[in-house]
């Protein structure tokens, strides 16, 4: 094999691994999470439940803007979440029978996939 044939065999198999890679979500860090199941009694010989997550992050690259709604294009009373270790804690007052919660989500890195758009979810209160 000739060095230019050497070299074009190499430069195909790194367009390979550059279209794979931008097939799939690539983080900058990741940390790891425990979520003890509310529902676990700590009484002895009683089942214990644990969800443990891996989350994936980039810290400049990532946000979470809450907002209350859009007018005229523009975001009312828009407040970005702070990150810590891939999360992006939020809470409100539950004040309505109805609350409503809208968090624009942008998640990208210079190489592989983007992921935006918005979140939307209603919490009801009990009566």
């Amino acid at each position: 094999m000739t060095e230019i044939e050497t070299l074009r065999a190499e430069n195909d198999s790194l367009k390979k691994i550059v279209a794979e890679i931008n097939n799939k979500y690539v983080f900058d860090s990741i940390s790891f999470r425990d979520i003890y199941n509310p529902k676990n009694t700590y009484e002895q010989d009683s089942d214990f439940n644990i969800e443990l997550l891996v989350v994936g992050y980039n810290p400049s690259k990532s946000y979470f803007v809450k907002f209350d709604s859009i007018v005229d294009g523009q975001k009312i009373n828009a407040d970005t979440l702070k990150q810590s270790n891939g999360g992006f804690k939020y809470n409100t007052k539950l004040t309505e029978k109805e609350n409503t919660i809208r968090i624009e989500m942008n998640v990208e890195n210079k190489y592989g996939k983007k992921k935006s758009g918005t979140l939307f979810e209603t919490i009801r209160i009990k009566n």
